[in-house]
């Protein structure tokens, strides 16, 4: 059994870190089994050392933000969960520009920007989790999506030893993907460039994006947003209808009768519920549209595929 005292002696308090913590606490699905050990760093230079130390032990780590996109396996994760939503936030303007570091949620800095005057983030306030996990990502919503408004982006390397800079074409982001995704660098600041607005009107599409958010959307169920990236030609809400799926549930996870493209937590639902729902919606779509549907769903922990 790994003495984690003396792995974080001298880096983190200890109640920065949680042992056997259950990790349903720790996403939105609230699924998951107990992490080996939970780590909460406040600063980047309390990351840094949680990583190298983590490499020189040949501790696997795995980086969780907010948990807004994230399946936890049911056998939990082991090695070393490093949580980054607990860490210090900064948000300031330069001129056009926003930049933010640390755990900021993403609803947060896009309510700034809106106080501010600066428009371009309008489509990110009702995005759950942090603001880095977004961009990491490359969440989207109405139309726009953060590859739009990034200007550059800091990081470090998984083994906590360099820091990165990229600019906008090295990040070489896709549909809810990056270069990030790929070599498992770890975000830590991001630079947006924005234009000049009026708060009125930023607010007023803000408010129409949540509006038809709450109305189109799950909200009041545990879900982890959309499951499904869109395949090219094709939509993935109307062959979900098409393959009567609405409503389809293994145990209390179920394709949502409000929006086909989540699958909700009804209360106890198990990270394997899921999992057997999304691959039975994607068999009966390539039996009945020969098209497959890739997951939009990043899967951690013990019996899934990791980073």
């Amino acid at each position: 059994m790994t003495d984690w005292n003396s792995v974080f002696d001298g880096i983190l308090t200890e109640r920065q870190f949680k042992v056997n913590e259950p990790m349903n606490r720790h996403n939105t699905y609230g699924i998951g089994g107990p992490a080996d050990v939970f780590v909460m760093p406040q600063t980047e230079d309390q990351l840094k050392q949680v990583l190298r130390r983590a490499d020189e032990l040949h501790i696997p780590v795995t980086v969780i933000g907010g948990g807004s996109n994230s399946l936890i396996s049911d056998r939990g994760i082991r090695g070393i969960t490093l949580c980054t939503a607990r860490m210090k936030s900064s948000t300031v303007r330069k001129g056009n520009q926003i930049i933010v570091t640390g755990g900021a949620g993403t609803g947060a800095v896009s309510r700034f920007a809106m106080k501010e005057g600066l428009s371009g983030l309008e489509f990110a306030a009702g995005i759950p989790g942090t603001l880095l996990g977004a961009v990491f990502m490359n969440a989207n919503g109405y139309g726009s999506k953060f590859a739009n408004v990034v200007h550059s982006v800091r990081t470090v390397t998984r083994d906590g030893r360099q820091e990165k800079h990229y600019t906008l074409e090295e990040i070489q982001y896709g549909d809810s993907d990056s270069v990030f995704m790929h070599n498992g660098d770890i975000v830590l600041e991001v630079v947006f460039d924005l234009k000049e607005g009026n708060p009125e009107e930023i607010k007023a599409v803000m408010d129409e994006y949540q509006a038809s958010r709450r109305a189109k959307q799950p909200l009041e169920k545990r879900s982890a947003g959309t499951m499904f990236l869109r395949p090219p030609g094709h939509y993935v809400g109307p062959m979900i209808k098409g393959c009567d799926l609405m409503g389809f549930a293994i145990g209390d996870a179920q394709v949502s009768t409000k929006h086909p493209d989540f699958v909700v937590n009804n209360g106890k639902a198990s990270a394997a519920d899921i999992l057997a729902v999304l691959h039975e919606v994607q068999r009966r779509v390539q039996e009945k549209y020969h098209v497959h549907l890739p997951l939009d769903v990043r899967m951690m922990g013990e019996d899934f595929p990791q980073e």
